[in-house]
């Protein structure tokens, strides 16, 4: 399916309905196409989730690195498909991991890894948030401010509620802590690499 035929389809029918003029048909398409990826990309996790029987700890990953990734920034890919194919892949794994990992971890390990996750996640966001795609500059200081404000909020509200989880939901919480971890990993990474001129 091409997402952004879609959300082309979807837009001109939305515009033409609402009166809209062309350059907000445009933002409602980029707006829409953007939905439709996230909720394949959800659906697509969930599914591979499913399939090496550890969904939902898939799915608590991808929450705990996107809540992150959103004030913090992160890597593009240079399609959609290819986004969607390594985000399937990582999750899956960070999930089946997680799920094997608190079956026989000792719930001591558990408790440190996502307090470990919470201080490497907020060093990363008070010194690296958010890492900018040079593709998509963002020139505004007021927002880089808000952005990064956000992203140490996150590092600091997520590991709490995991902490709040454990009890319950041991998997859920150690594989959002992996999440955290990736996604903390990803923005040092790309960070490096943009200082080195790779």
């Amino acid at each position: 399916m091409n997402t952004n035929k879609a959300a082309q389809n979807l837009a001109s029918y939305l515009a033409s309905e609402l009166k809209m003029p062309e350059e907000q048909q445009e933002v409602l398409a980029y707006g829409l196409e953007l939905i439709l990826l996230g909720l394949l990309g959800i659906a697509a996790v969930a599914l591979g989730g499913y399939l090496v029987g550890a969904p939902l700890e898939a799915l608590a990953a991808l929450l705990a690195s996107s809540l992150l990734r959103l004030p913090g920034g992160g890597w593009h890919l240079q399609s959609p498909l290819k986004c969607l194919i390594f985000t399937v892949l990582i999750f899956n794994i960070i999930g089946y991991f997680c799920k094997i990992v608190s079956q026989s971890a000792n719930i001591h390990y558990i408790v440190l890894a996502i307090i470990l996750s919470g201080f490497f996640s907020l060093a990363v966001s008070w010194f690296v948030a958010p890492v900018i795609n040079p593709h998509k500059p963002l020139n505004s200081a007021k927002l880089k401010a808000r952005l990064r404000r956000l992203a140490i909020a996150v590092a600091l509200v997520v590991p709490l509620v995991l902490l709040f989880a454990l009890g319950r939901w041991t998997a859920l919480a150690l594989a959002g802590a992996a999440g955290l971890i990736w996604q903390s990993a990803n923005m040092c990474l790309l960070k490096v690499i943009k200082r080195k001129g790779v």
